[in-house]
Order: structure tokens, then C-alpha cells, then sequence
């Protein structure tokens, strides 16, 4: 399949010029700040998603609407999460807490990766008693660690652990994100989230999008273009949902970025969004 055969190609030539100027900054470092952490959480969220957003338009382009509608779905949630922070009443110190959280979920892989190395010894016909105590103590390391440098993520009740920083889901912060950019109340675009998400963990619903209600199974060429189908009917709007998410991250991270030009923004940015 084509380039120019999937999609609309007047599409990807606005995206390719909204990343443009972005691309050059990615390459430079933040600013010098008084909210020092923010400021690296907005830069380094920036130069995630000027990544992302050029994967996702080149995978688009390509006809992998599959594997974009993945990135997507990640641009999304940092737009939720950069949006959160920046929002907060204490910026810096929610930024703090977004790093932390970071710290506390890699405390937490090691933990898991601790608890799997014991359990693979202990089920070996010739287990090691050296090696099973050795995981244990480092296990009881790890998880005393965890108590004493993170007790700002425990759950109210005392049992078991956050599983975000912020403390609510992406469904509870979406309609949060639609309120600040000016949606009508109950508005939210989690959606976009949702169908990335059936993506990206490769669910039935990913799977079989295009498969007739009332079949099991179809012709594989036929099926294979009605999915191809899918995809050139919804890359458009798949660019366009992306396209603001990485206006919004871009928007939010302004100030940590050096060289940083609002009235590109204005006069560059939106206009461009508008034409898709």
C-alpha cells in the first residue's frame, strides 16, 4: 500500500508542519527555572511527545494506523498527566510528586522482580537454601524500602498501593482535561483513549474491528479490507486527536522549552490544527 494511497495525504503534510519547530527544540535543554523540577517534567514530557507524535504520523502515513492509534493513546495520557500537574495548586510540588511516583514504581518492579526469582528457586527440584535466603533478605530490603520512602502512595486504607501518582484513573482525570480546555460539561475526548487502549493491549476488540456482527470468522481478504477500510475512514480524525494532544503538551511545556515562540503558536500552531 502507498503513502499517498492511505488517507488523505493534505493531512500528514499539516502534521509534518506542525512538527517542524518543535523538533528543532527537542534538541536544545530547559530552561533555567525557580520551579526547577517542573520545569524538567514539562521539558522532558515535551521531548516524549514530539517522539511520539512523529512516530505516530510516520506510522500513520505508512497505513500502520494500528500501531499509531498505540501512540496515541500514550500522547494521551501525558497530556492528562502534564495537564494535571500544571493545573494543581502547587505545580512544583505535584511535578515532585509525578518523579517520585516514578522512583516508587521502579522500587516496585524490583520488588516483583525479587518475588520472581525466589518463587523460580523455590519451585526447582534442587533448590538452593543459600540462594532462597539471599532473595529473601533482599526482599524484605526492598519491601521495608518501599514503607519508609514511599508512604505518600499507600491507599487510604493502609493496604496495598496506588496506581497512580495523582490517585485517580484516566477516566476520572479525562473529564478533568476536557473542563480546562473548554469542553461543555460531561465532555470528555476519552474515547480516543479507549480505543488506543483495546490497541495497545492487542484486545478482541483491536483484533476484530471490521468483523461482521453476525460472523465468526470471514474471508480473510475481504476482512483484511474492510480493516484497511477502517483505517483510511478514521486516520484523519486519528491525526487530528493526536495532533491536539501534542498542541496541548507543547502549549504546557512552553516555558521550560529554550527558544520557545508563543506567537508560533498562535499564528503558526492552531491555524494549522484548524485545517485538518
Amino acid at each position: 500500500m502507498s503513502e499517498i494511497a492511505f488517507g488523505a495525504p493534505e493531512a500528514f503534510q499539516l502534521a509534518e508542519a506542525l512538527i517542524k519547530k518543535p523538533l528543532v527544540w527537542s534538541r536544545s535543554v530547559p530552561t533555567s527555572s525557580d520551579t526547577p523540577v517542573l520545569t524538567f517534567v514539562k521539558f522532558r514530557s515535551f521531548v516524549r511527545a514530539v517522539k511520539q507524535y512523529r512516530s505516530f504520523v510516520q506510522l500513520a502515513k505508512s497505513g500502520q494506523w494500528e500501531d499509531a492509534l498505540v501512540l496515541a493513546r500514550s500522547l494521551y495520557e501525558l497530556n492528562l498527566n502534564l495537564s494535571e500537574i500544571s493545573c494543581s495548586p502547587d505545580p512544583e510540588h505535584a511535578a515532585r510528586r509525578f518523579v517520585k511516583f516514578g522512583k516508587f514504581q521502579h522500587a516496585r518492579l524490583e520488588q516483583k522482580r525479587l518475588e520472581d526469582a525466589l518463587h523460580d528457586e523455590d519451585a526447582k527440584v534442587q533448590r538452593s537454601p543459600k540462594v532462597i535466603s539471599r532473595c529473601e533478605q533482599q526482599l524484605a530490603t526492598a519491601v521495608s524500602a518501599l514503607k519508609r520512602d514511599f508512604p505518600e502512595f499507600r491507599k487510604p486504607s493502609g493496604k496495598g498501593w496506588l496506581e497512580s501518582w495523582s490517585g485517580l484513573t484516566v477516566e476520572e482525570l479525562a473529564p478533568r482535561l476536557a473542563e480546562k480546555t473548554g469542553a461543555q460539561l460531561g465532555e470528555s475526548d476519552y474515547y480516543v483513549f479507549k480505543l488506543g487502549s483495546l490497541f495497545t493491549h492487542n484486545a478482541p476488540g483491536a483484533l476484530f474491528l471490521g468483523l461482521p456482527q453476525d460472523q465468526e470468522v470471514a474471508d480473510w481478504k475481504k476482512y483484511c479490507a474492510a480493516l484497511d477500510e477502517k483505517g483510511r475512514d478514521g486516520v484523519q480524525q486519528f491525526l487530528y486527536e493526536a495532533s491536539i494532544c501534542f498542541l496541548d503538551i507543547v502549549g504546557i511545556a512552553g516555558g521550560s522549552i529554550v527558544g520557545y515562540q508563543k506567537r508560533w503558536f498562535d499564528n503558526v500552531a492552531i491555524p494549522l490544527l484548524k485545517k485538518f
